[in-house]
């Protein structure tokens, strides 16, 4: 039996004859002429649970209520009777009870996000991670909710930089490489104008005692890093410390080739094909390779950007808490374990950790791979030069001599690896 009492879909017949006027005609073709819900969904254009929620909605009601007297028959009803005695089926408003974007406007809380904006051109999102690191309340007073609406209010967009087609790649598939697939590595100079306060940079520049250099490797699948410092930059803790990373892996069952990318600098092998060849020919042992980017700085991307992240939550905040020597170590190692333990919104990182995206990925280890120690490169690597009688000079330690043999010496100012007893 056709259902003729609705000629038009659903949604439509709402617009124009109202909400309650075309849930009636629904429930009176069921319960007076004994239409199957089904076929009423069908005829009206509508979901078949709507039909059922309109059936529900009467269905609760007792037996003597007044409204079976219009359900049960075609008896005429007028406009106002219906919208009285059948106010029940209108739907309830989604709206939400509360439209508060956030803070009252103006209050001093949202003065203070408004004002960390300002200088951080940060997400909603990422705002909220860095009010947790510094010990806010994010759980009553700075909550995600309450600092989206304040970006809703003031129409803040993060700062970001794209191409100028708009185009984003990726410059791995992150879903396909393994963890410590690909590295990224690179030297940090620590005192630097345009990242520190005045005294901090004055602190590492001037000091003695403090490292001048920091080297970073990262790895791309899990942004895992591994940091050392040095007071000199030279060709020799470049090699030493790519290899004691490569060996720290290798020790914790880490199997996978490991594929180390640097830039063309000094302080690895200036681009140099033949010594390249030769790095990688002592590399060969762990499965390891060493590329340079060929002077494309953006290819270094990750660890570029890690450096920013050095500036901004350990040398500015922990700068000042320094010292002496032994409390820069203990902050270093400390950093570095926190890094790995921070979470990350990188591609593919979802908000994880490098240390549960390692746990994620099936290492069981990961634990002892993130707490990688700190390690201050001159103590560790000129005393190796100083046993094989190697000129540690300022001078010699310039990358132009690094791997160069020498005829008639069989030592070279830096170790010629490729010399075995």
């Amino acid at each position: 039996m056709p259902f003729t009492s609705i000629v038009m879909p659903y949604k439509e017949n709402c617009k124009v004859e109202g909400e309650i006027m075309t849930k009636f005609k629904i429930a009176r073709g069921y319960f007076s002429n004994d239409y199957q819900q089904k076929d009423i969904a069908k005829s009206v254009k509508c979901h078949k649970n709507t039909v059922y929620d309109i059936i529900k909605k009467c269905r609760k009601l007792k037996p003597s209520d007044e409204v079976w007297e219009y359900l049960n028959s075609n008896i005429h009803i007028t406009e106002e009777k219906l919208n009285t005695l059948f106010s029940f089926l209108k739907s309830i408003s989604k709206r939400p009870n509360n439209c508060r974007l956030g803070f009252e406007k103006d209050s001093e809380e949202e003065k203070f996000i408004i004002k960390k904006f300002n200088g951080s051109k940060y997400g909603y999102r990422r705002m909220y991670r860095h009010l947790k690191k510094q010990d806010y309340d994010v759980e009553k007073v700075y909550t995600l909710g309450n600092i989206k609406g304040i970006y809703r209010r003031n129409e803040f967009k993060a700062k970001k930089i794209r191409t100028t087609n708009g185009e984003r790649r990726a410059l791995y598939d992150y879903d396909l490489i393994a963890a410590f697939e690909y590295l990224q590595y690179d030297v940090k100079v620590i005192a630097d104008k345009h990242s520190l306060p005045a005294d901090i940079y004055e602190k590492f520049k001037n000091s003695k005692i403090f490292p001048k250099y920091q080297w970073t490797i990262i790895d791309a699948k899990t942004r895992t890093r591994f940091l050392a410092w040095s007071h000199e930059r030279c060709s020799l803790f470049g090699f030493k410390f790519l290899e004691y990373t490569i060996c720290w892996l290798r020790a914790h069952g880490i199997t996978t080739k490991i594929n180390a990318q640097m830039d063309m600098g000094g302080e690895f092998y200036s681009g140099s094909k033949r010594k390249q060849k030769n790095w990688n020919d002592h590399f060969l042992k762990y499965n390891a390779y060493v590329y340079d980017t060929e002077g494309a700085k953006w290819k270094q991307n990750l660890v570029e950007r890690s450096h920013r992240t050095d500036d901004e939550e350990f040398y500015c905040p922990r700068g000042d808490k320094v010292h002496t020597i032994t409390e820069f170590l203990l902050e270093a190692q400390f950093w570095i374990i926190y890094f790995n333990n921070r979470s990350h919104s990188g591609i593919g990182m979802n908000g994880l950790s490098p240390k549960q995206k390692l746990e994620k990925l099936g290492i069981i280890n990961a634990n002892q791979i993130c707490n990688f120690p700190c390690l201050i490169l001159d103590d560790f690597f000129k005393p190796f030069q100083l046993f094989f009688n190697i000129d540690i000079c300022q001078k010699n330690l310039q990358s132009q001599n690094v791997l160069t043999p020498y005829p008639g010496k069989r030592f070279n100012c830096c170790y010629d690896w490729r010399w075995r007893e």
